[in-house]
């Protein structure tokens, strides 16, 4: 092309993108990322799978392994003995006696001929037991007996379950609310009265030792946060399995009139974990009376009131909850 001066300049116009697509690195570059055929036809074996991570194939022991895997994690945290004592108690307890008592009530009451409205007195007398489990709980941490806080006044709550199921197989058997019923409205209420007193001592074995476990595993999960929540979930198991088997058979022995029956049933399920805890399977350290802020009472009891002092303040809120619910 010509112009005014005569001269040409488009051999002095570069074009950038042909500049770069003629450079040396784009050619090398363009010839290292360019596909062949061979790239394609290789065979699976020599492809590279070392940073390649799979998942492990499921199989039937699946399950199995993460159940142990789940036990194990526990075990390492809270002990076999504390997770056996745990398994026992919810079952026999809390899944057993307290479904026991809470299925049973209605027939028993109504076969006493007991109208509803002091059937509903008496179910509220018999549940009550929960709802002292703070002051239940208070107790066991303020006054240690012979030591542990807990073991025996865990015992003691297990022999006052057992002398309340005991007077109820000695007041009530075979034959017994018909008789009540042929001596009039008076014996019947005598009667009823009885088997609410045993009843309620019954359910204070199961919320004093429930309580007592809620407590020690709230202070093992403190110290080890990352166990997170698997030992509630491992309670409420135990827990729903002996619902589940308690009642079972529980509406037939109903239906069939076999109330003694279940009283014995009841009997070796509040027995059960006598053992574990008179062999001190709830961890806890042993106090003395030479440790700063414990007080001695009397004989085999203490006071802890270094304890107290740190939680006036919980147990006045406490007291204080309990008393506008009146």
């Amino acid at each position: 092309m010509n112009t005014g001066d005569g001269i040409d300049p488009s051999p002095l116009i570069i074009n950038d993108d042909e500049s770069n697509l003629k450079s040396p690195a784009f050619e090398q570059d363009a010839t290292s990322v360019t596909p062949t055929l061979t790239d394609f036809q290789k065979p699976p074996s020599s492809v590279n799978l070392n940073n390649v991570t799979t998942q492990p194939q499921q199989t039937w022991r699946h399950p199995l392994r993460s159940t142990n895997a789940y036990l194990s994690q526990l075990s390492s945290i809270f002990s076999w003995k504390f997770l056996a004592w745990v398994a026992i108690d919810n079952f026999t307890l809390s899944g057993g006696v307290m479904t026991l008592l809470w299925s049973v009530g209605l027939p028993l009451f109504k076969e006493l001929g007991i109208d509803a409205s002091r059937q509903q007195l008496y179910t509220t007398m018999i549940i009550s037991p929960f709802a002292l489990k703070p002051f239940i709980g208070v107790t066991s941490d303020l006054f240690p007996i012979w030591g542990y806080n807990k073991r025996y006044l865990a015992l003691f709550s297990i022999m006052v379950g057992l002398v309340g199921c005991s007077m109820l197989l000695v007041l009530y058997h075979s034959g017994s609310a018909a008789l009540a019923v042929e001596q009039g409205p008076a014996s019947v209420r005598s009667l009823a009265d009885f088997i609410v007193i045993c009843f309620f001592a019954m359910n204070l074995e199961g919320a004093t030792l429930d309580i007592v476990g809620e407590g020690k595993y709230s202070e093992l999960m403190r110290r080890h946060p990352e166990s997170g929540s698997s030992i509630i979930s491992y309670k409420f198991v135990w827990s729903l399995l002996g619902m589940m088997i308690t009642q079972t058979y529980v509406g037939p022995l109903c239906d069939a009139g076999y109330f003694h029956v279940l009283f014995w049933i009841a009997l070796v399920l509040l027995l059960a974990p006598f053992y574990p805890t008179w062999r001190g399977w709830i961890p806890e350290k042993k106090r003395t009376a030479e440790e700063p802020g414990m007080m001695k009472l009397c004989p085999g009891i203490m006071f802890d009131r270094e304890n107290f002092k740190r939680r006036r303040y919980h147990s006045l809120l406490l007291h204080c909850r309990a008393y506008r619910r009146r």
